[in-house]
Formats: C-alpha cells, sequence, structure tokens
C-alpha cells in the first residue's frame, strides 16, 4: 500500500514523501490515520534543530530525516496472522507519526492502540496521546479535590494540564501565560483565573486571589529551564511544584536553601511517558499507560476534558511546515493544530 509521509528533512525543511508499506507480517497491524495532532514543544523543537536527542549518538532514530507526530487516529486496515484483539474496522487512537498510513508492530513502544468509545469524534481521539503528557501532572501530585492550582505555561501542554486538573476537581485552578489568546483559551476551557505571566506583581496578583501565600500545587508547563524557579516562587510553602513541559537546557542561579529547602517544597517531574512506565507506576498509585489512554478517551468523548479554544487551525498534510513557522511566530494565532488525512 502507498503512504504518504511527513518529514523533516532538516532544521525549518518540511516535506511529504511516499513510500510502499508492505502487507503486515504475523505480528503487525496496519492503521490509516484520519486526524493527526501537532505536539509543538516536541516538534518545534526537532523542526529548529534544537531538540536535545537530535545530538545523541545513541538515538538513531532521532536524527534528520525525521518523521515527527506521536498522537494520531484512525481506523484498522489489516492485522496479521498472529494478531488477536484487533480487526479491521476497529476505530482507534494509537501514538502515530504524521502519515496517511502506519505499520505497527506489537511490542515495540510506538505500537500501541486503544478503541474510541462508539461514536467518538476522530479529531478529539487524535489529540489523546499528547493531552497525557498534560494528565501527568494532575496524576503526579496525587489527590487534586478542592487544592488550588496555578500552572504556568499555557502552551498545548499547559492547557492539557490545566484541563486535567479541572477535570479532577482541583479549585481553584488559575492559568498563566503572557498570551492572551492561551490565557482566552483556559477560560474557555472553565479555568477561574487568568494572569498575565509578564506582570511585574504576578506573585502579588496570584496571592490576592488565592487569599494565601501561593497555590498548594503549581505545574510548570513552560519548557523554559529558567522558569522552574518561577513555578517554586508561585508555590505556598509546603506546596508541590510539578515539571510537565519539557524544560530543555540548564539554569544557574537557584537558591536551593531559601527557595526550596527551607521552604519545604516538592518538586518532581512528571514526563507523560515515564510516569507511566512498570518501573514507575508505584509513584501514579494504581495508573498505567493503558488507563491513562483509556480515561483520556473517555474524557474527550464526553467533554469532561474540554477542547474549548484548544484547536486553531485543522490543516491538510501540505501546510504543516506554514504550522510550524505559526506555531513559532504568530502565538496569538496558532495553538493546537490536526492534520487532516481524508
Amino acid at each position: 500500500m502507498n503512504a504518504r509521509q511527513i518529514v523533516v528533512l532538516e532544521p525549518y525543511q518540511v516535506g511529504i514523501r511516499e513510500v510502499e508499506l508492505s502487507p503486515p507480517a504475523a505480528n503487525q497491524i496496519l492503521v490509516a490515520a484520519e486526524v493527526s495532532a501537532v505536539s509543538s514543544g516536541t516538534e518545534l523543537a526537532v523542526y529548529t534543530g534544537t531538540h536535545q536527542w537530535l545530538k545523541d549518538p545513541n538515538l538513531p532514530d532521532w536524527k534528520f530525516p525525521f518523521r515527527p507526530g506521536y498522537s494520531a487516529a484512525g481506523t484498522v486496515v489489516e492485522v496479521g496472522s498472529d494478531v488477536q484483539g484487533w480487526k479491521p474496522g476497529d476505530r482507534v487512537s494509537f501514538p502515530g507519526n504524521h502519515a496517511s498510513l502506519e505499520l505497527l508492530t506489537l511490542g515495540h513502544e510506538r505500537a500501541r492502540l486503544w478503541k474510541l468509545p462508539d461514536g467518538m469524534d476522530m479529531e478529539r481521539a487524535s489529540i489523546a496521546c499528547i493531552a497525557r503528557y498534560g494528565l501527568g501532572a494532575a496524576i503526579r501530585v496525587g489527590p487534586t479535590l478542592g487544592r488550588s492550582v496555578a500552572v504556568l505555561g499555557l502552551g498545548i501542554i499547559g492547557q492539557f494540564a490545566l484541563r486535567s486538573f479541572l477535570a479532577a476537581g482541583a479549585y481553584p485552578v488559575i492559568g498563566i501565560d503572557s498570551v492572551k489568546m492561551r490565557r482566552q483559551a483556559a477560560l474557555a476551557a472553565g479555568a477561574h483565573h487568568v494572569l498575565d505571566a509578564s506582570a511585574a506583581d504576578l506573585k502579588q496578583q496570584l496571592n490576592d486571589l488565592l487569599h494565601a501565600r501561593g497555590a498548594e500545587i503549581v505545574a510548570d508547563a513552560t519548557g523554559v529551564p529558567a522558569a522552574v524557579p518561577t513555578a517554586m516562587s508561585l508555590a505556598c510553602d509546603g506546596g508541590q511544584v510539578v515539571i510537565v513541559g519539557s524544560p530543555r537546557g540548564r539554569v544557574n542561579e537557584v537558591n536551593f536553601y531559601d527557595d526550596l529547602h527551607r521552604r519545604y517544597l516538592e518538586v518532581t517531574g512528571a514526563h507523560g511517558n515515564m510516569l507511566f512506565e512498570p518501573a514507575h507506576t508505584r509513584l501514579a498509585g494504581a495508573w498505567d499507560i493503558d488507563k491513562a489512554q483509556n480515561w483520556l478517551l473517555m474524557a474527550l468523548h464526553t467533554g469532561r476534558l474540554s477542547l474549548e479554544g484548544l484547536i486553531t487551525h485543522r490543516i491538510a498534510p501540505e501546510s504543516l511546515d506554514e504550522a510550524y513557522k505559526g506555531l513559532l511566530q504568530q502565538k496569538e494565532e496558532y495553538l493546537g493544530v490536526t492534520v487532516r488525512w481524508k
């Protein structure tokens, strides 16, 4: 079968190639994608050539030409002779690249599939794998019901962190970002308050909203290492700071005694893969990756996890390069992007 695949050929250059896929082997599943979703943090880091794994000789898959994307939805076309539990016609969410067809080899970490609830919209399903990286924040901190939360950084991962905290009963949930459109998207999803991250008196504004000195939980979803000390400063004494965006790079001038140790803060990571791996599931209680993805599909389908204000652009595959540029340069216009394959 002929498949169309989006490829980042080199920094700032995207192309589409056509390849011929062989029929599924005994342990393979062929899936036709209907929609794939853009994870702007990871994909822009590759697109700009700044992703740290591109320079790692131990990660040969992370080299140009690179196939971006890891969140899609579609329909099973054909299954290998040894495959059980899946059949042609099954509607699925899967961690697919931006491509019209994917040949998934069972046992490979990218070959997970989850059946969609009956009648679920494909676009909602296509974003479920990305949503897991925001959901990790609400799981990592333990019980959230009634606890105050500030989410710093309202890109796609921060939006899902904020929306997951709302779905988990946190109160109040406050979104913080310097981009007005992102703050408006958070309000559309039900955020109780939003604040401009560039405000000189940000900390005081947060305290005034909370009638307290800092939030019980602060989720940093900026992806900027220098924002972690800011996130720590916004937490109450004895509070929790969870790093959910991938902070690529290093930061200096952190006073760990005054800013962390003396304040009895808990600072944790919540990577959306590692949190659900077998060696780490004890940190997330009874959660594993299948439970997380099935919960997300249910929550997205029923509206418990809101998509209001999130999808700003629905594009053809040929327009991904333009969308990447928009996500980089037009932050008041671009937030969530989905790619239509049918």
